[in-house]
């Protein structure tokens, strides 16, 4: 295959404001002055307004009503058929443009997630067209999302749950895999797919401006927009807040840093369950933490490079990422970040160098024994109401594997219910004795919280950031997973044969918290 005859398809069922969005502006910017690449298609449901106006401007745009998400759409056609008009409905697209089979990689975002269930019975009849095609997972249905995983169980054609795994991740000689993250790739070998066809892609991370405004001027400007005191210190939590966000321990971290640090949390959820959990925090703030800003990148004055320039350190109490942007972000604009270890996020990270100084395993909660038991107990009940009506009773009980706290007279706030950490944060605020008996069995966290990184630690971050994670080397890791997912195609290929579901292998490697699936009456 000689240089500019590779043509590239990135798959998504939108492109609005988001994650994997962020990721395709990334992936184009890296991608549309490669010398092999001869043109880039960006393909999707009708919702497209979140890419940057320099992608739309690199690429084709496509659009077809079959792949959005299936909850947006009406479905007049069985599965089967709905994935094979979908099937032939992209190939037309492609060869209405000259676009060959064996010239296109089709580079597909979350195919396994259970927004659209057609999809990975698309994948396989496009790969079966002879389209090259790269499965690039960002997050599992398999991990805390039993909606989901129910819904694609119910809806895809199996009669097992073995059939099941293999619709949900297929295989064949023209099937390529990507994970963010060293952890999700070993996930999907121990599974079963072949390690040759399984390749680790992290996000590349850059600034959506090259230029960000001086911390003085950021900093009076975010005070006037918010009405704060001329002392605040700004400490940042950049990110949608829905549940897995864990906003109560962001609260937690604003009352152990107490005043002047003033808490951030930038970007409200857009779907009703994520919204309604995200006003609960928002209304128990107001009663109990008095050092918080909700809606900071909502403000019609800030933008996003304010509240980062204005911020003295960024914070994440998160549970799960497929990547964890905000353990890196930050550091290209020279803020140091205070954040809840993921170990299967950050070990990548401290693999390449990045030196996470300030990450943190728990946050220690005193408690009588009764008080420690029954929060135990919730927690094993949450997973399993969570799952209940999903799985068998049998399922049920290999599922709540985790053991129970070893510690006698604390337990790790993450593993609180909601309405436990509810309960956390309101002693905190009116008991005096209780908020420093927590503050000083999190001495670490508070020090970390309220005073100032070796700058030449941030420097050294910022460096690794720019060169491990940036536009080049993003670039590079690309090209070499296009033209591995052209190769794989002559290479003999092996069924997957785990044993373990996928859902076994994937709840083994993530831990559950039950902040992630609570659900709230509307």
């Amino acid at each position: 295959m000689t240089n500019h005859s590779l043509k590239i398809l990135i798959v998504h069922c939108h492109f609005e404001r988001g994650g994997v969005t962020q990721v395709v502006d990334n992936h184009v910017h890296c991608l549309r002055d490669a010398d092999e690449i001869a043109e880039i298609a960006l393909l999707s449901g009708p919702r497209q307004s979140g890419l940057h106006a320099s992608t739309r401007n690199a690429v084709k745009l496509w659009s077809l009503q079959s792949l959005e998400y299936d909850s947006h759409r009406e479905i007049k056609e069985d599965i089967e058929t709905d994935a094979r008009t979908t099937a032939e409905d992209i190939d037309q697209l492609c060869r209405q443009s000259d676009w060959n089979p064996n010239e296109v990689v089709v580079h597909w975002h979350n195919h396994s997630l259970g927004k659209n269930a057609a999809s990975p019975l698309v994948v396989k009849r496009l790969a079966a067209m002879g389209y090259s095609c790269v499965l690039h997972i960002h997050d599992f249905a398999e991990d805390q999302r039993p909606e989901n995983w129910a819904y694609l169980r119910d809806t895809l054609p199996c009669q097992s749950a073995t059939e099941f795994d293999t619709i949900l991740y297929p295989t064949g000689p023209r099937i390529s895999y990507a994970t963010l993250t060293t952890g999700d790739a070993k996930t999907l070998v121990q599974y079963g797919i072949d390690r040759s066809r399984v390749d680790v892609l992290p996000n590349s991370v850059r600034l959506p401006s090259s230029e960000l405004p001086a911390f003085e001027t950021a900093r009076q400007k975010v005070r006037q927009a918010f009405d704060l005191p001329s002392d605040f210190q700004w400490m940042l939590y950049p990110v949608r807040g829905i549940r897995r966000k864990n906003l109560g321990e962001f609260l937690l971290m604003c009352q152990l840093a107490g005043r002047p640090a003033v808490g951030a949390m930038t970007l409200m959820p857009t779907t009703p369950v994520e919204k309604r959990s995200y006003e609960r925090w928002r209304s128990i703030a107001h009663e109990y933490v008095a050092n918080v800003v909700f809606d900071a990148a909502h403000h019609p004055d800030i933008e996003f490079t304010d509240n980062l320039s204005a911020a003295t350190t960024v914070v994440s109490s998160s549970v799960a990422e497929g990547f964890g942007m905000a353990f890196l972000e930050p550091w290209l604009a020279s803020r140091s970040v205070v954040a809840r270890n993921l170990p299967g996020v950050t070990a990548d990270f401290i693999d390449r160098g990045v030196l996470l100084k300030r990450l943190y395993d728990s946050v220690r909660i005193p408690g009588s024994p009764d008080w420690l038991a029954g929060a135990e107990q919730a927690f094993q009940l949450a997973k399993q109401k969570a799952w209940q009506g999903v799985l068998t009773e049998a399922e049920l009980g290999s599922q709540v594997t985790q053991p129970t706290s070893e510690q006698e007279d604390w337990i790790d706030f993450a593993r609180l219910t909601p309405d436990l950490q509810i309960e956390v944060l309101r002693k905190f605020a009116s008991d005096e004795g209780f908020a420093q008996e927590v503050r000083r069995r999190n001495r670490d966290l508070v020090n970390w919280l309220t005073e100032p990184l070796d700058p030449s630690v941030i420097q050294h971050n910022r460096s690794i950031v720019q060169s491990e994670f940036g536009s080049a080397n993003q670039r590079q890791q690309l090209l070499n997973l296009y033209r591995k997912a052209v190769q794989n195609a002559d290479i003999p290929v092996t069924e997957a044969a785990g044993s373990r579901a996928m859902l076994q292998w994937v709840d083994q490697s993530r831990p559950f918290y039950p902040c992630r699936v609570e659900r709230l009456d509307a």
